[in-house]
């Protein structure tokens, strides 16, 4: 599965670099397709993401921790935490610097080193999304393209959103960033040893970073929405996972 999984990691590329070329995004059926993607990710979310967190703890109680961490209950739960938490206080940042440069600056974005922040955050969210790529997905091609669907999508939201906050800043070096971070996250995984304790707090960071990023961008407000496609979306992703888990 290697060289399918390089293909989808191209792909991913491609997709930091060149959403903001993608048409489609500002026509009239948008409020329906991202409804049906909100639905689908949502649904990979809670019935596969989610549900992995038992196994990650397990892998945690079977290794040695470092002393400090032993007495920790949940203690990959907490990771899922933190990884939601980062994100949260990461937006919260951005929201604030924007509101005050639109009142004492007469900007549209929020400053420098909140665009360093948050393209830094999503670079790390990105590497990990390349280097867990094999890991998600499993032995078969069917987890690889649900894979790749739920994440496309998910880039393509998250890059739309950092584009309208950080305007240009974005455009000239913030997607090439991103677009390299996910490339090096699976390079990373594929020539350096792993063990199961580290995929399982990565993926539970990662989960937790996931779930913040979906329900903040993804989920479309009651005035963008389209309850059909959303409960399409949920059923075609949550019926292919039924065939593969």
């Amino acid at each position: 599965m290697v060289w399918l999984s390089l293909f989808i990691i191209i792909c991913f590329v491609l997709i930091h670099i060149f959403t903001n070329y993608i048409k489609f995004l500002s026509q009239k059926p948008k409020k329906r397709l991202m409804s049906l993607v909100s639905g689908g990710s949502i649904a990979y979310v809670f019935l596969h993401l989610v549900p992995e967190l038992t196994h990650y703890q397990e892998v945690a109680e079977e290794a040695s921790l470092p002393k400090w961490m032993e007495n920790i209950d949940y203690v990959t739960y907490i990771a899922t935490l933190a990884g939601l938490s980062l994100f949260y206080a990461i937006n919260q940042l951005s929201e604030k610097s924007q509101e005050y440069n639109k009142r004492q600056k007469n900007m549209t974005r929020p400053s420098k080193d909140i665009f360093i922040l948050e393209i830094s955050a999503f670079a790390m969210y990105n590497m990990l999304i390349g280097y867990l790529l094999v890991e998600l997905s499993g032995e078969h091609a069917l987890d690889y393209i649900i894979y790749f669907i739920v994440f496309s999508f998910h880039f393509i939201a998250n890059n739309r959103i950092l584009h309208l906050t950080h305007e240009d800043l974005y455009t000239k070096t913030g997607r090439y960033i991103l677009a390299a971070s996910v490339f090096i996250g699976w390079l990373i995984y594929q020539l350096t040893p792993t063990s199961d304790l580290a995929i399982a707090f990565f993926s539970a960071f990662l989960t937790g970073g996931v779930v913040l990023n979906i329900l903040n961008d993804e989920l479309p407000n009651e005035k963008n929405n389209s309850f059909p496609s959303f409960i399409l979306g949920l059923i075609f992703i949550t019926v292919l996972l039924q065939l593969i888990l």
